[in-house]
C-alpha cells in the first residue's frame, strides 16, 4: 500500500471515530445534564475522548420533581452496579414513594434513600427536601477533586476511573427546583461539525477509491498482455 493510501485509510478511521462521538452527542441533545464529548488524536492511532464539563443552560419546567444542578456537583444514584453519579435531575416518586430518577434508581440523600408522600415536594437550593412542611432529607450532592478522570457509564452516569478517587460534599453546587439542565452544546453547531467531518471522511474515501481503480486498471492491463 502506498504511503498516501495508508494515510487515507488511517484518516478515514479517524474521521469515523469523530462521527461516532458527534452522533452520540446529538442523540443525547434532550438528555438532562448531558455533557458533550470530543475526540482528540495525538496521531492517527493515539485517540483520547474528552468530556466537556461546562454548565448547560437551565430551563424551567414547572415540575416540582425536576431539579437542575448549578455549579460543580453530582447526584448520588444507587444502581445495580453500585453507586454512580449523574446530573440528570428529572426525578419522580415510585410506587414506594422513594425519590428515584427516570431509570427507577434511588437518588440518595445524606442518610440514604429518600421517601416523601407529598408529590408537591419542595427542594431547597442547599438540597434539603421537604415533604409538605416537614424536612425529610438532604440530597447528597458531591464533587470530585480537580484532575479526577470520570468515565461515562450507562448513558448519563459517570464514575471515577480510579475507584480510590472518592467524592466529597459539593461546595459550589446549588439546586434549582422545577428546572432541568440542558445538554451543554448547541445542536446546530454539532450538526455543522458532523457535516464538516463527513466531508473530510468522504474526501479520504475518494482517495482510496481512485487508488483502487488505478490498481484494478494495472491488473487488467497486465492480464491483457499475457
Amino acid at each position: 500500500m502506498k504511503i498516501a493510501d495508508r494515510a487515507a485509510a488511517l484518516g478515514s478511521i479517524e474521521q469515523q471515530k469523530r462521527l461516532d462521538v458527534i452522533a452520540n452527542n446529538i442523540a443525547n441533545v434532550n438528555t438532562p445534564g448531558y455533557k458533550k464529548d470530543e475526540v482528540h488524536f495525538a496521531d492517527f492511532i493515539d485517540q483520547t475522548t474528552r468530556t466537556i464539563w461546562n454548565q448547560g443552560s437551565i430551563q424551567n419546567t414547572g415540575q416540582p420533581l425536576d431539579i437542575a444542578l448549578v455549579g460543580e456537583g453530582f447526584l448520588k444514584v444507587q444502581t445495580p452496579d453500585g453507586i454512580l453519579y449523574s446530573r440528570a435531575g428529572n426525578l419522580k416518586l415510585d410506587k414506594e414513594n422513594k425519590l428515584v430518577n427516570q431509570d427507577g434508581y434511588p437518588v440518595l440523600g445524606k442518610a440514604g434513600v429518600i421517601k416523601a408522600n407529598d408529590r408537591n415536594v419542595r427542594i431547597e437550593q442547599d438540597g434539603q427536601v421537604f415533604d409538605g412542611e416537614q424536612s425529610v432529607a438532604t440530597l447528597d450532592l458531591v464533587a470530585f477533586p480537580q484532575g479526577t478522570v470520570l468515565n461515562k457509564v450507562h448513558g448519563s452516569y459517570v464514575k471515577p476511573k480510579n475507584e480510590e478517587d472518592a467524592p466529597s460534599p459539593a461546595k459550589n453546587c446549588t439546586v434549582q427546583q422545577s428546572s432541568l439542565e440542558s445538554a451543554n452544546f448547541s445542536l446546530v453547531e454539532e450538526m455543522a461539525r458532523m457535516v464538516d467531518t463527513m466531508r473530510v471522511f468522504e474526501a479520504y474515501q475518494k482517495v482510496l477509491q481512485i487508488s483502487a481503480q488505478e490498481l484494478d486498471s494495472q491488473v487488467i492491463n497486465k492480464l491483457g498482455s499475457l
